[in-house]
C-alpha cells in the first residue's frame, strides 16, 4: 500500500519480510493451533508464514494490497507474483487484494495477521484493518495478532519524526514508518473495536489472540 503522511511517500508493502527471516516463536504458536475451517491470511507479505498455515488448514485466503499481490518479486526462491506462487503451491487457496476485501462473502474461523498493524501508518487505516477482522470472524472463531514491540533496530528510527504510535523515518531507500504496537496498545485497540482479548508477551513479540465480544454482538443483533 502506499501512503503519503506528512511529506512521506510510505510504500508500506516493502516491509514484508522474506520466508527465511520467519520467527521461531510465531511458528511455535502457529504448531499449536488445532482447528478445521477457514483461514484469512491479513497482510500475508511474502507468504512467510503460508506453509505453517497450510499446516492447520488448507482453505485459506491470502490477503495482501493489489501490487503485493500481483508484483513479480522472488517468493520462497521462485521469482513470480505471490498470486502465481499460491495458485500453484496451494490450490485449495486463493488471494484477494484489499481493496477488494468488502466483495469476501466468507467468515472466517482464524485470521492470521502477523507485523501490520505496526506498518500502517494511517489511524484511519489502522481502525479500518481492525474492523475487517471483526467483520471477517466468524462468532466462534478466533484471530491472531502479532507485533515486535522491542528491537535493538528500533533505536535508528527513534531518529525520526514521532507518528502515531512509531516514528516516520526516511533513510537511503526513501521514507518508512515503524509502528511499536505493544501489548497494552493491541488490548486497547481491540476493546475499542469490540474484541476480548487475550494478549501476553514472548521475547520481543506481543501475541494477542482476539474473539468477538459477546455483548457487542448481541447488540449488534438487536440493532
Amino acid at each position: 500500500m502506499h501512503y503519503k503522511i506528512k511529506g512521506h511517500n510510505i510504500k508500506s508493502h516493502n516491509a514484508a519480510k522474506p520466508h527465511t527471516q520467519s520467527s521461531r516463536q510465531v511458528i511455535e504458536e502457529l504448531e499449536e493451533i488445532v482447528m478445521t475451517g477457514k483461514i484469512l491470511d491479513l497482510g500475508c507479505g511474502k507468504l512467510r508464514y503460508s506453509d505453517y498455515l497450510c499446516e492447520i488448514s488448507q482453505n485459506i485466503c491470502f490477503a495482501d494490497s493489489r501490487i503485493q499481490l500481483e508484483r513479480m518479486q522472488v517468493i520462497k526462491g521462485v521469482r513470480c507474483s505471490v498470486q502465481e506462487y499460491v495458485t500453484k503451491k496451494y490450490p485449495l487457496s486463493r488471494c484477494v487484494a484489499i481493496e477488494d476485501i468488502q466483495d469476501i462473502d466468507d467468515q472466517f474461523d482464524f485470521i492470521f495477521c502477523s507485523n501490520v498493524l505496526s506498518a500502517i501508518p494511517c489511524e484511519k487505516a489502522l481502525h479500518t484493518t481492525m474492523s475487517i477482522i471483526y467483520s471477517l470472524l466468524s462468532d466462534s472463531g478466533k484471530a491472531l495478532i502479532v507485533n515486535q514491540h522491542r528491537s535493538s533496530y528500533f533505536k535508528k528510527f527513534e531518529m525520526g519524526r514521532p507518528h502515531l504510535y512509531g516514528y516516520l523515518y526516511k533513510g537511503n531507500r526513501g521514507s518508512s514508518y515503524y509502528g511499536i504496537i505493544d501489548k497494552s496498545t493491541i488490548e486497547n485497540l481491540s476493546r475499542e473495536h469490540g474484541f476480548s482479548t487475550e494478549a501476553f508477551v514472548r521475547g520481543d513479540l506481543t501475541f494477542a489472540y482476539l474473539t468477538k465480544n459477546a455483548n457487542k454482538a448481541r447488540q449488534n443483533d438487536a440493532a
